[in-house]
């Protein structure tokens, strides 16, 4: 049986640090070795690198630089913010192992049926084309695992007789975590056949683990390394009771590179909360049962739990090609990991978060109903409880303010669907048994994310299938309507009374979006033009009053001639009598020049103009002709740009 580890840290005094665990960093003549710091962004790096005294290594994918630095320019560092965390005495982590007592006799293999594993491997699941990483001891020679590819980021300690830089297992641990999720069949007369949970997985074997653990360097190598070589699932079956800013920097890293990380929660036993780095955001923190479905006496518990597995009494390969036994949630983990990596061969596309959520339909729930801090979401268990996912989704039928979805399952489905949940823009919006659903009061020119869930009569959602689409634009006249619409009402209303709309402010915006209004609001628009002698022209219609030229082309001579039937005082018509409107309001950019003998006044613009129908308003309000005599008449220019 293997040693029972406890937990350590670089944190205990400087004097032993030094001392007991010289790799550590240390300050000697007032630099310090061994210092790491993780920056925000390329000035961070650069930063770093000036302040320097020396560069032991650069994580580029943690976004993390270890050297030498001296107490000056740490001191500069730590204020500057393009840097995140400074940290001069990075922790050691622990194996996570503890032993049982006594040999008890055990059904053959009890872990595996525990969690039903054999219903996986019955539907041709054996983690195949999956890369596993081991964050470990190392895994030492075994043929049942004769296709692992080693790696080593520890440093030989030359004062030792053992290598410790050699990539194998010489403590034992690695090798039985591995085992557990990776080991062809083997046998043993004593605990007959051994099998691990994923024997197909691509695994891979990075050893962390000196004698007295794990330097924070080894870690950030492993973790470096797994991300750059895109490994899908790291197990870490090992810990550490603080929160290590290095650490969490790099496990946000891993994650967000798409890596799914897997940890022991900790052996200190119940009512103590689970160790780092299980316990970040970004891990799957896993407690430990025994053969009786309940809490290990030694399992760390608490809020960060999502999921348990045995742990107690575990059989798997020893160190010299034996079969040993051996508890701890250090064993727990790598049931997980196995499980994952079945459901990630199961499930090749989905991202880390997915089989997050995926593998809480592989669970018996156990404890208080739903997640507790002693089992989390239950014990893995592979019973197919998921329905066969949503097969298909199209959006038809796309208006401004509706759509309609249309999804198809999948046929001779082993769990039937029982419903569908509908999501938009990640809100649950309605239920439904019917292959497609309505989408109303929609916005217009709007883009929409919509969701599918198929749902068993067990109410077991699967991972469900995604499609975004856009609403129809609105026209630049339905927006003006929609955002105005007690403006126009109250508009109309006074029409209806018989009351005088102000031009600029009322009338003119009324007018430029006629053609928006029902008939009879159009007929007393018409009727208001009687009344305010208005002289309207287009393209279509003109007047002796007043002509236009261009108006079918303004498009690209970007300019109209107006021409007066009668010649207007120049002085008395400034910009504030001519102005342009198009669906409601103004349109800057015009420029207006006047003829000097008031015959005639230009209109042209720059700008492109876009599509939709433009009025340029003439207001009479204090206009005069040439002779002194008021101007009667307003006047409404029309024309359309396509």
């Amino acid at each position: 049986m293997m040693n029972y580890k406890k937990w350590m840290t670089i944190l205990s005094t400087t004097f032993i640090a030094s001392i007991t665990f010289p790799f550590f960093a240390h300050a000697t003549n007032n630099q310090y070795d061994d210092v790491m710091i993780v920056y925000k962004n390329n000035d961070g790096k650069e930063q770093i690198m000036e302040q320097a005294v020396d560069i032991e290594h650069t994580y580029e994918n943690l976004k993390t630089i270890e050297g030498t630095f001296t107490r000056e320019s740490l001191t500069a560092l730590k204020s500057l913010p393009d840097i995140k965390v400074v940290e001069k005495n990075p922790g050691i982590v622990e194996s996570l192992d503890t032993t049982s007592s006594q040999l008890t006799s055990l059904t053959q293999n009890w872990s595996l049926n525990s969690i039903n594993i054999q219903n996986a491997w019955s539907t041709g699941l054996t983690g195949e084309n999956v890369k596993v990483a081991v964050v470990d001891t190392g895994v030492a020679l075994n043929n049942a695992l004769p296709n692992v590819k080693r790696y080593s980021f520890v440093d030989d300690d030359p004062r030792t007789l053992v290598d410790e830089s050699t990539p194998y297992d010489t403590d034992g641990h690695g090798t039985f975590v591995s085992g557990i999720i990776a080991a062809g069949v083997t046998s043993n007369n004593r605990y007959g056949n051994i099998t691990g949970i994923a024997p197909g997985v691509s695994l891979y074997s990075l050893k962390v683990f000196q004698e007295d653990g794990a330097t924070m360097e080894s870690l950030l190598k492993a973790l470096e390394w797994s991300i750059k070589h895109h490994i899908d699932i790291v197990n870490m079956s090992l810990g550490t009771p603080g929160d290590d800013p290095i650490l969490r920097n790099a496990v946000e890293k891993a994650y967000n590179a798409g890596l799914i990380l897997v940890a022991a929660a900790g052996n200190d036993g119940i009512g103590k909360d689970v160790r780092y780095p299980a316990k970040y955001d970004q891990v799957i923190a896993v407690s430990s049962v025994d053969q009786n479905n309940k809490i290990s006496y030694f399992s760390n518990t608490g809020s960060k739990v999502e999921f348990t597995a045995p742990g107690s009494n575990i059989y798997s390969l020893g160190l010299h090609s034996n079969i040993v036994q051996d508890s701890g949630t250090s064993f727990s983990a790598p049931h997980v990991t196995g499980f994952l990596a079945l459901l990630k061969q199961q499930y090749p596309d989905y991202s880390n978060e997915q089989l997050r959520k995926v593998l809480r339909n592989y669970t018996i729930d156990l404890g208080s109903k739903g997640k507790d801090p002693y089992y989390g979401y239950g014990l893995v268990n592979y019973v197919q409880r998921t329905p066969d996912d949503v097969k298909t989704l199209v959006v038809n039928d796309i208006t401004k303010t509706s759509a309609m979805i249309s999804y198809t399952q999948s046929e001779n489905a082993v769990i039937p669907t029982e419903k569908y949940y509908i999501y938009v823009n990640d809100h649950l919006i309605g239920t439904t048994t019917d292959l497609k659903y309505s989408l109303s009061n929609l916005k217009g020119g709007t883009s929409y994310k919509v969701l599918v869930e198929a749902v068993s009569a067990e109410n077991v959602t699967t991972q469900g299938k995604e499609i975004t689409f856009k609403t129809v634009q609105p026209t630049e006249e339905e927006q003006y309507f929609e955002s105005n619409s007690s403006a126009i009402a109250s508009w109309m209303n006074l029409l209806d009374k018989g009351k005088l709309l102000t031009f600029k402010t009322q009338f003119a915006p009324l007018y430029s979006i006629s053609t928006g209004l029902t008939a009879s609001q159009k007929a007393t628009i018409t009727k208001y033009n009687k009344k305010i002698h208005l002289v309207a022209i287009s393209a279509s219609s003109t007047s002796s009053y007043v002509k236009a030229t261009n108006l079918n082309s303004i498009k690209t001579k970007k300019s109209t001639t107006i021409t007066f039937g009668t010649a207007i005082k120049p002085s008395t018509l400034t910009t504030s009598n001519v102005y342009v409107l198009s669906a409601g309001k103004k349109v800057s950019g015009f420029t207006l020049k006047k003829d000097s003998k008031g015959k005639s006044i230009n209109i042209s613009t720059s700008k492109n103009l876009a599509k939709g129908n433009y009025v340029i308003f003439i207001d009479n309000k204090g206009l005069k002709t040439s002779k002194g005599k008021a101007a009667s008449k307003p006047i409404a220019i029309e024309f359309t740009v396509k």
